[in-house]
């Protein structure tokens, strides 16, 4: 009897040792910032952008220490990515006209057209006219103004970049027209930069397009466009719009104000940083106008240690005229900072008058999950204990194409009253100890150990009696 409840008894513990301790398993309470953001109906997966405030509480520099809850409390699958990595959206912009310039084909006086060009170029008060014909004697020779060979365009003073062409034209009606753009600098050595592009028009019921897509980066400066053309007599075009590219501005990193030094003196500044996610940038600015100061910055992860330098730089603020200042930019920091920054100024210098502020910039961080369950869903980070759970974007979408993340819309979280995070009991404080420590496997067979031990005992004595 007293075998079978130590046996029942040690089913009991194991059970609930396994059972009741996850690791990665943490309530939203446990965090200390919390963000809340509601998701339209029918949303699979939702993309949020996380806040200013979970960015400065995330507690591990990867961002680990991050969760999403829906309303039932249930933690969710998720993904982080860094915002910034998306390449700039790129708009086409209208650029500069050019008027087109006829290539005509010289025939001879029996009709017949000969394949050996020669190239003329007459210069008149109103027009510019480039000839292309035989190279024959000029009595025998003759210009055949309708038999039009290709057009040319004036582009040497084209400083821009472009991205395609537009032609202003009147496009033969359901006929498919191929042409060809070559460049040159000399009007002898061609190179062609699009070959064999439709153009057609088929009505206002049908499609239509008169444009040329080019390689990217490619600029014509000092340079002649040529346009021929296929499958058509002729091509009526008055002139030519170039198509530039404008660039999107990137996302702007997230900025974390720590503002005025807590340890402030001549020489040197000093900031108490919370360790975790790693900064991009650094931003020192003074409030001086006026001044310049040449500063070197460090860092070290507790009092006693030695202080390592991590950049140096200036820190001024000049007026450059109209009211405007010039301000010095962020220092990107190639190293991790720890808890204690400190900003010295540079032999010969001291800070007397230049007061310093601090701010750290962080990478946008956006948020993927299945929006599972109910709304609202929280975004919960600060927590030193927890593990990291996110998964690869590959792996929260299905049948993902590259930059598929970037095309789900942005939903904005509104940052909750935060709480301290609820202190664990004595029991899971050791537990997470011995899970940290990687003693729970060796924990479990102790436990087995005597239990099986206790069992053995139990049936000697059986057997004594």
């Amino acid at each position: 009897m007293t075998s079978l409840r130590l046996i029942r008894l040690g089913t009991i513990v194991l059970s609930a040792f396994l059972t009741g301790h996850d690791v990665n398993a943490q309530t939203v309470n446990e965090f200390s910032t919390r963000a809340a953001v509601v998701v339209p109906n029918g949303t699979a997966i939702a993309r949020v952008a996380l806040p200013g405030p979970s960015i400065a509480a995330l507690r591990s520099a990867n961002g680990g220490d991050l969760r999403v809850f829906n309303a039932a409390g249930l933690s969710l699958p998720h993904a982080v990515i860094d915002a910034s990595r998306k390449a700039p959206d790129k708009q086409d912009v209208a650029g500069e006209r050019f008027a087109a310039l006829p290539i005509y084909t010289a025939s001879t006086s029996t009709g017949t057209t000969t394949n050996a060009p020669a190239l003329r170029i007459i210069e008149g008060p109103n027009r510019r006219v480039i000839e292309v014909g035989a190279a024959t004697t000029g009595a025998d020779q003759k210009r055949d103004a309708t038999a039009v060979r290709g057009l040319l365009f004036d582009t040497r003073n084209l400083k821009n970049e472009l991205r395609a062409v537009e032609l202003e034209t009147t496009l033969p009606p359901s006929l498919i027209v191929k042409v060809t753009l070559d460049v040159s600098a000399d009007l002898k050595s061609w190179r062609t930069v699009a070959s064999q592009s439709p153009v057609f028009d088929f009505g206002s019921e049908g499609p239509s397009n008169r444009r040329v897509d080019l390689p990217a980066g490619q600029k014509f400066e000092g340079q002649y466009l040529r346009l021929t053309w296929s499958d058509a007599p002729s091509l009526a075009v008055a002139a030519l719009r170039t198509i530039g590219t404008l660039s999107t501005n990137r996302a702007q990193p997230v900025v974390i104000e720590l503002g005025a030094p807590q340890t402030p003196a001549d020489g040197h500044a000093e900031w108490t940083i919370t360790p975790g996610l790693r900064a991009n940038a650094i931003r020192l600015q003074t409030s001086t106008a006026n001044a310049l100061m040449p500063v070197r910055v460090l860092t070290r992860s507790r009092s006693g240690d030695p202080w390592r330098t991590v950049a140096n730089t200036v820190v001024y603020r000049l007026a450059s005229g109209n009211a405007a200042q010039s301000i010095n930019p962020s220092v990107p920091m190639s190293s991790p900072l720890e808890s204690l920054v400190r900003v010295e100024a540079l032999r010969g210098y001291n800070l007397t008058g230049v007061p310093i502020t601090l701010a750290l910039e962080y990478a946008p961080l956006n948020v993927l999950f299945i929006a599972t369950g109910d709304g609202p869903f929280t975004l919960a980070t600060g927590n030193t204990s927890a593990q990291s759970t996110a998964v690869p974007v590959t792996t929260l979408m299905p049948n993902y194409q590259n930059g598929g993340e970037f095309q789900l819309p942005v939903l904005m979280a509104t940052m909750s009253v935060n709480q301290p995070p609820a202190k664990p009991s004595a029991a899971a404080e050791i537990f997470a100890i011995a899970t940290q420590k990687s003693f729970v496997l060796w924990g479990v067979l102790g436990l087995a150990v005597i239990v099986l031990g206790g069992l053995a005992v139990s049936l000697l004595r059986t057997s004594k009696r």
